[in-house]
């Protein structure tokens, strides 16, 4: 029994070594492959950037897989977009524009001169008013309906030769006027208006009548009342001139301007038949605020 027991100690012990052996070589072996993959990896971007795992996640949507990071994150690195515009293909500022900011508006007063047949003794200086709205189709052209109302006065001896104590002649014009602007800089430019339209032209003679103001106790005064009167309803044309200066920065509308016109009013002469003065010309300077 010794004996048989001593010849199979020497092959037991021949198996382990050679176990042992090959479990160092598989060992050894895997060792050198970990080494290799990182020796790799430091050489070219890091295994944990977003790159590796977009690729591999494109990878997969290639080989017929499914992954809905992979679209989304390669959208974002082929074309990258800036949170607030900047982008050559995106304006700065919408272009949406209200159709309310189309709408024009013209408002202003100012001093009346009359010229030509007008100052032959039929008539002198007074004021206007001015009002109007439109369509401003660009920046640089509209069209307005305007409402001008000129008031002259009657000069003393024509009065006097009427026999009455004041006079005053009325011009009502409407007036379909184009508008074109242009700009000479930043904040200031010109603009030339023009249009025809029709007049109503009132001519009043007055006198001063007694009457009486009462608040407890009457006192005597005096008001204007209109002894004569003539009226005519006539073709009016106008041709204007002016400045403007968007007083309340760039990209305001708002525009204060100054400008003269020549106002033409086809007026009939006096006859046997009605009273007139013929044509009227007036050349109101008006100052005032444009949209």
């Amino acid at each position: 029994m010794v004996a048989n027991s001593d010849r199979t100690c020497p092959l037991t012990r021949r198996m382990l070594v050679a176990a042992s052996a090959l479990t160092l070589a598989f060992s050894l072996t895997a060792a050198a492959q970990t080494d290799s993959a990182l020796s790799s990896s430091s050489n070219g971007q890091s295994y944990s950037s977003s790159a590796a795992y977009e690729a591999y996640f494109g990878n997969v949507a290639e080989a017929g897989g499914s992954s809905s990071v992979a679209p989304l994150a390669s959208a974002a690195i082929a074309s990258p977009k800036p949170q607030y515009g900047g982008s050559s293909n995106t304006p700065s500022y919408p272009n949406y524009e209200s159709k309310w900011s189309h709408i024009a508006f013209i408002g202003g007063g100012g001093l009346s001169s009359p010229i030509g047949n007008a100052t032959h003794g039929f008539e002198t200086f007074g004021y206007n008013l001015t009002f109007g709205g439109g369509w401003s189709f660009t920046k640089n052209f509209g069209v307005l309906f305007e409402y001008q109302f000129n008031r002259l006065k009657v000069p003393g001896r024509t009065i006097a030769l009427v026999g009455a104590q004041g006079g005053n002649i009325n011009t009502h014009l409407f007036l379909f006027d184009p508008v074109y602007y242009y700009s000479l800089g930043p904040t200031t430019g010109i603009y030339a208006t023009g249009g025809a339209g029709f007049s109503r032209k009132v001519t009043n003679f007055t006198d001063l009548v007694p009457s009486s103001f009462c608040y407890y106790i009457c006192y005597p005064t005096y008001a204007p009342q209109t002894i004569a009167s003539f009226s005519s309803t006539q073709m009016a044309a106008d041709l204007g001139f002016g400045l403007y200066w968007k007083a309340f920065g760039e990209d305001s509308r708002a525009k204060l301007f100054a400008e003269a016109r020549y106002v033409f009013v086809d007026s009939p002469k006096a006859s046997k038949t009605q009273n007139g003065e013929g044509t009227e010309e007036i050349i109101p300077a008006t100052f005032g605020i444009r949209f």
